[in-house]
């Protein structure tokens, strides 16, 4: 029991740092069926789940992330945003500032 309390405590303070880091999930946590496309089902279901939004925020985010509006976020689509999060990417088609206002 005390092996797993601390495995949660240290679990949760890693969550916290990622989160305080400014660090985007794994594109395989949000693809849960992994068949390399995020729904927005998944999408929806990883951010309500893991409490970082609520469901009408979660869907909004999701509409930023896909791109191309074909109702799936690709793996290129979600790397595109992170970038743009960060700064580091040139494409106008989400912007960094929305994007970090949206996390």
């Amino acid at each position: 029991m005390a092996m797993r309390t601390s495995f949660l405590m240290a679990a949760a303070m890693m969550t916290a740092l990622i989160g305080h880091a400014g660090e985007m999930p794994d594109f395989s946590q949000f693809d849960i069926d992994d068949d390399g496309l995020i729904t927005e089902d998944e999408y929806v279901s990883y951010q309500t789940g893991s409490r970082r939004a609520t469901e009408s925020e979660a869907i909004a985010k999701f509409t930023k992330l896909d791109l191309d509006l074909n109702h799936t976020v690709t793996e290129n689509e979600l790397a595109r945003a992170v970038d743009a999060w960060r700064g580091t990417d040139d494409s106008e088609s989400v912007s960094a500032i929305e994007l970090a206002d949206s996390q």
